[in-house]
């Protein structure tokens, strides 16, 4: 007998017996079986029945080799409860998910189906039947309720005699968008406040000057985040302190005073998110604010946005604020955004490190009339609800200048507190906007800024006078010293990555000056000889790709012999203001 059919008998004769209709004595293995054409398919028969037992085998025998010896399995129950809750978009939650996670394997339909923490929502969007299944997996533990949409009546009037059977102490968190067709359950909701932990309110109609306000109950936990938009609460409330995420919009009558949120944001330390919008009080019985308050820190603060909120409050609470890790910073103010900061050193440090992290930078000067510098990058502050809102780092902000001095001393002020950072790294891009007369060869130290800007790639600088053109070039030929590598004894150029550079002006003073500055910063920058001593002790500069300069400019270096690397024809194009 060979050594396979010796296998097949003694291995597995068992499962003949079991896949097979046939009787096992009628299954002759040794070298004269097999000899009818029946037996031959009784045999292959068989063998196939053994293939799929095989399979199953296989297969359950590797499920239990996951659930049994993989990491994650591994985890306590209480851990891999909480990694498994991570993997639910909570915005969009519903069962049919819950069903879509828990088909994985056994241990996730397990861990799932025995903790209540995945059964928490009752959702007037949802299913009757849907609502059932979470409040009967979940009938005891934290809630959350969800009033929102358009829900039709008998929606309505079926999600309200659900939650009537949940006692307000279960109340998590609401998130409630107020409608005439959902009156019964702002009604309820005003009894069921002592257990709130998270509340997130919309009153679409707020512009019709109804005033709705939630009575939030004075007893009862701190909230961690408040949402508020188009509804009052009491401000006044010892439950609004400790919050880590707050946002205030659509405010007029019943609208905190500058006392009230300077009380919320100084009590709440551990504030992550602070957003604030079209908050424009009516009410004129305030008490007076103090004038030198203590400062609000925010240690942990990454957002920040007051946009369209009254001067009076914007005034009193932004210059306060002292939050270090800040990388968003968004202040507007109301209608035309026509509102300006004062360029306090406090200010200038609250710019510094959404500056610092963003890729991208406007700088506007404007010295007419009222001056400022706008300081503005692409930040984004979401509008959705805190839970769910992803928010872009940077810069929107006006500073207001007393005079050109005022220029320089804010620029002096911001480049100490970007020393302090570090370089600016992430910034790749500058669009500069200019609109005031540059005297002399040198720019105002506003753009010690370039210091900070070692990768910048693009440069695009509009000056309606034309007069910055020549002490910008004159700046670009700078060279300074390898400061990361103290060994080297080379240097580098201001800006060694800069390949993208505009400059666009209606006339340009000086025009032949301007021209010979570029020549030399070319030949300079750009020599044509490779053993040139300029390159033997500078770092080599990333090659210049575009260089649009006003056409007087251009005409006159196009009829100059310039001796550099570049190939000017490729590079060298006519600015045009209007584009």
């Amino acid at each position: 007998m060979s050594g396979e059919e010796e296998f097949v008998k003694s291995s597995v004769s068992a499962y003949f017996a079991l896949c097979s209709n046939q009787p096992t004595s009628n299954i002759i293995l040794g070298d004269n079986g097999l000899v009818t054409e029946s037996a031959k398919d009784d045999m292959i028969r068989v063998l196939a029945c053994i293939q799929d037992v095989f399979a199953r085998e296989v297969c359950k025998l590797k499920t239990r080799r996951n659930n049994e010896h993989s990491i994650i399995h591994r985890l306590p129950p209480e851990i891999f409860v909480e990694v498994l809750l991570l993997a639910i978009h909570w915005e969009w939650w519903d069962t049919e998910k819950l069903r879509n996670l828990a088909s994985v394997s056994t241990s996730w339909r397990d861990a799932i189906l025995s903790s209540n923490r995945f059964w928490p929502v009752i959702d007037v969007m949802g299913n009757k039947e849907a609502r059932r299944m979470a409040m009967k997996r979940n009938p005891s533990g934290p809630v959350d309720v969800w009033c929102w949409a358009h829900p039709d009546p008998t929606a309505m009037q079926e999600f309200m005699q659900d939650i009537i059977t949940v006692p307000g102490t279960r109340w998590r968190s609401v998130l409630y968008e107020h409608r005439p067709e959902t009156q019964a359950f702002l009604s309820h909701l005003q009894t069921q406040t002592s257990g709130l932990i998270d509340i997130l309110v919309f009153n679409p109609y707020f512009s019709y000057g109804e005033t709705i306000t939630l009575d939030l109950s004075p007893e009862g936990p701190r909230l961690r985040h408040a949402e508020i938009w188009g509804m009052c609460l009491p401000w006044h409330s010892p439950r609004l302190t400790g919050l880590l995420t707050l946002s205030l919009g659509n405010l007029q009558h019943g609208a905190p005073q500058p006392e009230h949120l300077y009380t919320i944001l100084s009590s709440s330390p551990r504030l992550e998110r602070l957003s604030v919008a079209n908050l424009t009080p009516v009410d004129t019985q305030s008490r007076p604010f103090p004038t030198a308050p203590p400062p609000i820190r925010l240690p942990v603060l990454a957002v920040l946005a007051f946009r369209g909120v009254s001067s009076s409050i914007t005034h009193a609470i932004v210059p306060l604020i002292r939050a270090i890790s800040c990388k968003t910073v968004m202040v507007t103010g109301e209608e035309d955004f026509s509102f300006r900061l004062p360029p306090e050193e406090t200010t200038l440090e609250l710019l510094a490190q959404p500056i610092t992290v963003s890729e991208s930078l406007k700088l506007e000067l404007k010295m007419e009339g009222e001056s400022y510098i706008h300081v503005r990058s692409e930040p984004n502050v979401s509008h959705r609800w805190a839970y769910w809102a992803f928010d872009d780092p940077g810069v929107d902000v006006k500073l207001a200048l007393p005079s050109t001095g005022g220029l320089a001393r804010v620029w002096n002020q911001l480049d100490v507190v970007l020393g302090s950072r570090g370089k600016a790294s992430n910034i790749k891009s500058i669009e500069i906007g200019w609109s005031m007369d540059v005297t002399g060869d040198g720019l105002p130290s506003t753009f010690g800024l370039f210091r900070f800007c070692p990768k910048l790639t693009a440069l695009r600088w509009t000056d309606d006078t034309g007069t910055t053109l020549r002490p910008l070039v004159r700046l670009l030929q700078r060279r300074e010293e390898n400061k990361e590598d103290i060994r080297s004894q080379m240097s580098v150029w201001l800006l060694p990555k800069l390949d993208h550079l505009v400059f666009k002006a209606k006339t340009v003073p000086y025009a032949d000056e301007c021209a010979s500055a570029f020549k030399t910063f070319l030949e300079l920058r750009y020599p044509s000889r490779s053993n040139d001593s300029t390159i033997q002790s500078t770092e080599l500069a990333a090659p210049i790709t575009t260089l649009e300069l006003p056409p007087a400019v251009v005409a006159k270096l196009k009829a100059m012999d310039i001796s550099t690397s570049l190939k000017l024809d490729d590079v060298l194009r006519r600015s045009d203001l209007d584009q």
